[in-house]
């Protein structure tokens, strides 16, 4: 992480938007530690949570492309 303070990542500069994101990322979270488990948010299959991660990863990076670019420097579907 960028430990200077020049990072203008809204991730970074506003907290509205941080929150969201991690909101996000604890979906994420919570889709990948559910599969298989028959729960009530068990997304059944990895393709299953490929494609709910795929949602959550766009919503990322409407709210901050540059945040998007740490999770997923590859892109989604790498």
């Amino acid at each position: 992480m960028n430990k200077d303070k020049t990072n203008k990542s809204p991730y970074y500069t506003d907290k509205t938007v941080r929150e969201e994101i991690d909101k996000l990322l604890k979906a994420n979270s919570a889709i990948w530690s559910n599969i298989n488990t028959n729960s009530p948010i068990d997304c059944g299959t990895r393709k299953a949570g490929e494609k709910a991660w795929k949602a959550l990863a766009n919503k990322i990076k409407k709210l901050d492309e540059s945040f998007y670019n740490i999770v997923c420097p590859h892109g989604i579907d790498s």
